[in-house]
């Protein structure tokens, strides 16, 4: 079994991540589909942390396993496993066709984890930018694991 990973989704000012309805987060597919090239890097059991952009805390909002994606795109006549953003709870009408599902979320705010990362990507990589936060995701997810119990989500 591979090393488990973890990875940063960018939630804006995470109000439509905190109404979400079911455990799934959208983002855009990027230009040329780039986003949607990582997220396929993205494997079952992953560690996925969700943070607000700096303007709005610049902070962790939850942590959560990955389980899979769905692309929108890929369900043209009858959606199966793809919901409209109105079906979610969420404001806007963004096209946040990828929609990344996930299993055991924890609230993270309370903890007040600080991530400012200067980087206008929606996904980033923990590895890649762990030197310039201040906390140690993987100690805290340990903690969480430990500790604390997932919220109930549909």
């Amino acid at each position: 079994m591979s090393e488990v990973k973890h990875w940063l989704i960018r939630v804006k000012d995470g109000e439509n991540f905190r109404k979400s309805k079911y455990p799934f987060w959208g983002v855009k597919r990027g230009k040329y589909n780039c986003l949607k090239s990582l997220v396929k890097k993205i494997s079952k059991g992953d560690i996925i942390w969700f943070f607000t952009n700096s303007d709005h805390g610049g902070k962790a909002i939850g942590m959560a396993e990955y389980v899979e994606f769905y692309d929108r795109e890929d369900e043209p006549l009858f959606p199966i496993n793809t919901f409209t953003n109105i079906e979610q709870g969420w404001e806007g009408d963004g096209e946040w066709d990828l929609q990344l599902h996930y299993t055991n979320l924890y609230n993270t705010e309370k903890q007040d984890i600080k991530i400012r990362i200067q980087c206008a990507s929606t996904v980033l990589v923990y590895d890649t930018w762990k030197d310039k936060i201040k906390d140690d995701l993987i100690l805290h997810y340990n903690n969480f694991k430990f500790y604390a119990e997932p919220l109930k989500k549909n």
